[in-house]
């Protein structure tokens, strides 16, 4: 990671959170506001959080390998393959947790050089955000309460990671008043003339999200413990801590360090499931720590087989996918996450490039695009609009399946929206009754369309179909 180039250099440190928000870090703030945003909100539906974390790949991937691991409680159940299941299992603040670590994880876990510093504020972090959500919970706050201290106390050492990767010269000054034997706290007001942690409320300001550190008792008492508790689990100073934390939960000390202790081992477990093992030096587990591969499973892909630009087929996963359509929906009030984990299916698992939803509307006059998935689907959906005609009707025949070529191509209208010849439709039919189209093309990549593709596109609309059909109404 490079210093700042002179004429980029801000005038002050004060400049500095500003700078690295908007030049270093852009797409992980737009992607943290995202889900904060759609999580923090009553309006959205999970299907619409689902859409925000599968515009991420990388996010994605991390998210099922989190979602599949064992310190979420779901070890040995049926494995989740698919985003909106995840929503539905693991519920919405949950997902949040994972969301957030995860973004955290992949903008600053890249090794540089102050890489150790990195890993050790990362490392800190997740110990920090564990300790504080099972402080919250035992304080019988709601889970989503919890979990809002675990986000707090990650977010709060953001500003701490950030600096180590993108301050350049501050950085390198920092380094050596630390390396000559100062206290940390000290070097950061005579070196910067402010604390580290200031400096990440100003870098979440800067994000519009400064509103999430509370000051919580919880998350000041965590994150004392997660940096005490790296020099031993016997120190004068854990022990204070920990004295400090039974107060608060109105328990005995013996108590409060047993499950001080189990929690340090959790937070391993979730470094792990999240797929940063070079923070585990830094988490003061009393256990021998897991190895690193054992967030996987031998038949998991790798997660940069899962973030790939564009999914290969994989008809494993197709399987498994079409099998969780029959567990997101229970009644036709879930009609919206059935049918984001078939567009997901089709995208992940048929490796399709674009896919899109559009359903008539209840007059049945226009025809609109409600989902997308893929890449570029959601400037696809933009122009996927239409007034009901012949034309049209044409292609909405109950069952209906498609397969445009350059040699019987799509009609104009599609074409003209898609910018391809080449592409899929079929149908949506419940109850005998034409409701929308579904829509998938490989424009984006440039690959050709073949008979394995059509078949699994078609498997997931038939299987849409079916789960709709046997939904109570």
């Amino acid at each position: 990671m490079a210093r700042l180039a002179p004429e980029l250099a801000p005038a002050s440190f004060k400049e500095l959170a500003r700078q690295i928000a908007d030049m270093h870090l852009p797409a992980f703030g737009m992607t943290l506001q995202a889900v904060v945003q759609a999580t923090e909100s009553d309006a959205l539906s999970g299907h619409q959080i689902a859409e925000v974390i599968l515009h991420d790949p990388a996010l994605t991937s991390h998210v099922l390998r989190a979602a599949n691991a064992a310190y979420l409680g779901y070890g040995g159940h049926s494995k989740i393959v698919t985003v909106s299941r995840a929503v539905v299992v693991l519920g919405i603040q949950a997902i949040r947790t994972v969301c957030i670590s995860a973004l955290t994880i992949e903008a600053m876990g890249a090794s540089g050089r102050f890489g150790p510093r990195v890993q050790d504020a990362l490392g800190r972090a997740l110990h920090a955000a564990v300790q504080a959500r099972d402080m919250g919970l035992r304080r019988r706050l709601t889970k989503d309460a919890a979990e809002r201290l675990f986000v707090e106390a990650v977010l709060g050492s953001v500003g701490e990671m950030a600096f180590w990767c993108f301050a350049g010269d501050y950085a390198q000054r920092l380094d050596m008043a630390m390396q000559a034997g100062m206290p940390q706290a000290k070097a950061e007001q005579d070196t910067l003339g402010t604390t580290l942690r200031q400096f990440g409320r100003d870098l979440l300001q800067a994000w519009n999200l400064g509103a999430i550190l509370q000051n919580s008792k919880e998350v000041e008492l965590a994150t004392a413990l997660s940096l005490a508790s790296q020099q031993g689990w016997d120190t004068v100073e854990v022990m204070r801590t920990t004295q400090a934390i039974g107060t608060l939960l109105k328990q005995s000390d013996d108590e409060t360090l047993a499950s001080l202790k189990r929690n340090a081992d959790e937070a391993v477990s979730l470094a792990v499931a999240l797929g940063a093992p070079k923070t585990l030096p830094y988490i003061a587990s009393p256990s021998e720590p897991p190895p690193a591969s054992a967030a996987t499973t031998p038949d998991e892909a790798s997660p940069d087989a899962v973030a790939a630009r564009y999914p290969d087929p994989n008809l494993q996963l197709q399987l498994r996918t079409l099998a969780e359509m029959g567990k997101v929906a229970v009644t036709r009030k879930d009609l919206p996450m059935l049918l984001e984990t078939c567009l997901e299916g089709m995208h992940r698992a048929v490796g399709l490039d674009r896919c899109v939803l559009c359903l008539l509307t209840p007059a049945r006059t226009q025809l609109v695009a409600r989902m997308a998935m893929g890449h570029g689907a959601a400037d696809l959906r933009q122009h996927f609009m239409w007034d009901c005609g012949a034309e049209l009707d044409t292609l909405l025949k109950p069952q209906a399946t498609h397969w445009f070529t350059e040699a019987s191509a799509a009609p104009a209208f599609i074409r003209q929206a898609s910018g391809t010849p080449h592409c899929f439709l079929a149908a949506f039919t419940v109850d005998l009754k034409v409701i929308g189209l579904f829509y998938a093309d490989r424009k984006p990549s440039g690959r050709e369309l073949d008979a394995e593709a059509f078949e699994g596109f078609r498997n997931f609309v038939a299987q849409a179909e079916m789960v709709v059909r046997a939904l109570p109404r």
